[in-house]
């Protein structure tokens, strides 16, 4: 014995037991903190280089006026605030950029891997490191993890979270139940559809206790394996040590929870013209220097955002579609930035189990291998592993049911794809223990057939997210990642020269025409009313989105003209603007009066159907 342990730590040249280094002791949490190195890289790799999408878009909007006014009021159509808040602090340091609004989700969706650590006690060495690096690599989270959409953030925290909550059943540790909470709120808090976790999470755990009480590994029966815990419960419940300690922490806890939630949700600076006006005096910073109304704050912010004015949970008309399969109604591209179409639940989960196969093979294929293994091959079946393959199952089959557009399975893809490295991690798990095995009896064959294949499975990862995740795949008809809202043209070198000429130019920077304002008009017309708060106010602001977000990020002055006799008296001024945008199917655009002094440039703002020409003035594109 004193042999074996020279020979993996041998004693220092004074015979005192050698030191051992941080990557000696703590192999696999160096291995998972390098994979989630790598993969933030990846992330942040020409994060900016992408033309925003159109939901992008409208919530950097949000987040540039919040932080231009410092006012802020939750919006259900803009999903949770938790990307809002990180993201306007960061335009202090940063400024608005397509780059600055997407920091928060590249760093939280980078940093996914690490929570494979917390469900280490439950996986064993190698497959804690391939789940963390199928959490890292995997071209949906890759994707998704460099967009500014809060799916890939409410995926994080609810991963997590119950990660946390498994250290808490593994350790008894208190903290983890805290930790666990934040991340529970700040998943509430980033997108509405949180509570379907949990949903989820209780129909895995059913089936669980079900199989559990069917067929119980060490009690006579299921009534005996309840009586069993039950009595467990029980017995720690009698002391009062224990129930003191209960009674606290659960306060604690829900203490922690309603603050969070509180700071989250509340408004700042009133209300905001445009969007869900808030209770009347509901204002965290006046709460908050007058400490005696933080109570009234509480209450207000929670009837706000659950009940009627905010509908927060109201994600979805679920009785309209439990009635009627065939789907919900068909959804104006305008106000959805969706393909307008009806879509049955059917035709909706097979184009998301599709998505899956083309751009998450990987975990696909192996996380079938490894619920197939564990449930019939294994020893003993890990509850872990089966738990989250149902989760991902219930989550496959039920967000085609909630979807409102008919192209959001494309990042729905993401809810599915996290709880499924689990069962995936294991299937290839079973690849890496047969190429250790194979090292240690030197058996070259074995290690030559094992090498091959993680080869392969590495080569179609790569394969499959860098070519999906970076431009120029940009388009939806050639990338499943890619939604309907996604301008299928490249804008930048355009949107470069407005922004020069709204630094560098005096007056009117930009003009938006109109003059049909037939189908998707650009320009409000005179008996509609605008918003004070969407600017330009002049505009049909949803049907001009992204262009908006850029023309407020650049601080260009705006204005609109919707008729050609006006817009030829503006471009022929001794000062003409810059720019001049049209849509492209306006007959009444004065092509030849603009077509002398300006370049003609014609984009599409989404996949097809609206398609916009941007007038250049020679002098801008000569700079």
């Amino acid at each position: 014995m004193a042999e074996a342990v020279d020979a993996v730590d041998p004693p220092s040249a004074d015979g005192s037991p050698r030191d051992r280094s941080f990557v000696a002791e703590h192999p696999v949490v160096v291995a998972v903190l390098t994979i989630t190195a790598i993969g933030l890289l990846a992330r942040f790799a020409i994060l900016g280089s992408r033309i925003a999408h159109w939901d992008e878009a409208r919530v950097a909007y949000w987040v540039d006026y919040t932080f231009e006014t410092g006012r802020f009021a939750y919006n259900s159509h803009t999903h949770g605030p938790v990307i809002q808040h990180l993201s306007r602090y960061l335009f202090g340091i940063l400024g608005p950029s397509d780059t600055t609004i997407r920091i928060p989700v590249a760093i939280i969706g980078g940093l996914l891997p690490v929570s494979a650590l917390l469900y280490r006690e439950h996986l064993r060495d190698v497959e804690v490191v391939i789940l963390s690096g199928l959490l890292s690599a995997n071209a949906v989270l890759l994707y998704y993890s460099r967009f500014m959409r809060s799916d890939l953030l409410v995926a994080t925290f609810m991963f997590t979270a119950f990660g946390l909550l498994v250290r808490f059943y593994d350790t008894r540790r208190i903290r983890y139940l805290y930790a666990a909470t934040i991340c529970i709120v700040l998943g509430i808090g980033s997108k509405e559809n949180a509570p379907l976790y949990v949903l989820t999470w209780l129909g895995a755990g059913a089936i669980l206790l079900d199989v559990a009480l069917y067929r119980p590994r060490n009690y006579r029966g299921g009534l005996g394996l309840i009586a069993t815990k039950f009595a467990h419960l029980k017995g720690r419940l009698g002391d009062i040590r224990h129930r003191q300690q209960y009674a606290t922490h659960t306060i604690g806890i829900a203490v922690v929870a309603i603050a969070l939630f509180t700071f989250l949700f509340a408004t700042r600076g009133g209300g905001i013209d445009g969007i869900y006006q808030p209770p009347e005096g509901l204002s965290f910073w006046a709460a908050i220097t007058s400490p005696w109304r933080i109570l009234n704050l509480v209450s207000d912010t929670l009837t706000y955002v659950i009940y009627p004015n905010g509908e927060y949970f109201a994600f979805t008309k679920m009785d309209a579609v439990l009635i009627d399969l065939p789907g919900p109604p068909a959804v104006d591209a305008t106000a959805s930035g969706s393909d307008p179409k009806t879509v049955p639940y059917l035709s909706r989960l097979f184009a998301m189990g599709g998505g899956l196969l083309a751009k998450a093979p990987v975990v696909l294929g192996f996380g079938l291998v490894g619920v197939l293994y564990e449930r019939y091959l294994a020893e003993r079946s890990r509850t872990l592993v089966l738990f989250m393959f149902f989760a991902a199952l219930f989550s496959l089959v039920g967000y085609p049911l909630t979807l409102s557009i008919d192209t959001g399975w494309k990042w729905n893809m993401v809810h599915v794809v996290v709880p499924l490295s689990i069962p995936a991690a294991v299937g290839l798990g079973i690849v890496g223990r047969w190429a250790t095995v194979a090292y240690r009896r030197h058996d070259r064959v074995d290690l030559g057939l094992s090498a091959v294949v993680l080869l392969l499975v590495t080569l179609l990862v790569a394969w499959v997210a860098v070519p999906g995740a970076y431009p120029p795949a940009d388009r939806s008809g050639d990338n499943p990642l890619v939604q309907y809202g996604q301008p299928a043209d490249d804008l930048r070198p355009t949107l470069d020269q407005l922004q020069t000429a709204a630094v560098t130019h005096a007056g009117t920077d930009v003009i938006v025409y109109d003059g049909s304002r037939s189908g998707e008009p650009f320009v409000r017309g005179d008996s509609e009313t605008a918003s004070k708060d969407f600017r330009p106010t002049c505009t049909k602001w949803d049907n001009t989105l992204p262009l908006n977000w850029y023309l407020a990020a650049y601080d260009a002055d705006t204005e609109c003209v919707a008729d050609s006799d006006g817009l030829i008296e503006r471009i022929e001024t001794e000062d003409p603007p810059p720019i001049v945008i049209t849509r492209e199917s306006d007959a009444t655009v004065p092509e030849d009066a603009l077509e002398a002094d300006y370049q003609p440039r014609t984009y599409r703002l989404r996949t097809h159907g609206s398609e916009a020409t941007i007038y250049v003035h020679e002098d801008v594109s000569a700079e």
